[in-house]
């Protein structure tokens, strides 16, 4: 059986995912990561989700400070803003499209 590569149909919904996981709250790099995972995304890398952040920063859909930590170094957090919220809803419409599109393409192909 022929094993479809997750990792690639991730990258093209990464910045979706990790939009999503920051409309819940502010959240560190790591946190985003363990967030996805739970989520059942075992294959989301660390260096991945690392560089949407810093991407989607870039950008300027994100706002992000620094968090003193008991537990090590400072914690870069980073949260959506304004634009960060608008892009997470565009994007989640036409990934929602999509999904109904593939949806209903394999309900063929199922029956």
């Amino acid at each position: 059986m022929h094993r479809v590569d997750s990792s690639q149909l991730l990258k093209g919904v990464l910045d979706l995912a990790v939009l999503a996981v920051l409309a819940k709250r502010d959240s560190y790099g790591y946190d985003v990561v363990r967030s996805l995972r739970e989520a059942g995304l075992d294959d989301v890398g660390d260096a991945s989700v690392y560089g949407t952040l810093r991407r989607l920063f870039k950008a300027g859909a994100l706002n992000s400070y620094v968090v003193a930590s008991d537990e090590g170094p400072h914690r870069k957090y980073y949260g959506l803003n304004d634009v960060g919220r608008s892009l997470l809803a565009s994007s989640a419409t036409r990934w929602t499209t999509f999904a109904g599109t593939m949806n209903d393409l394999l309900k063929e192909v199922a029956s």
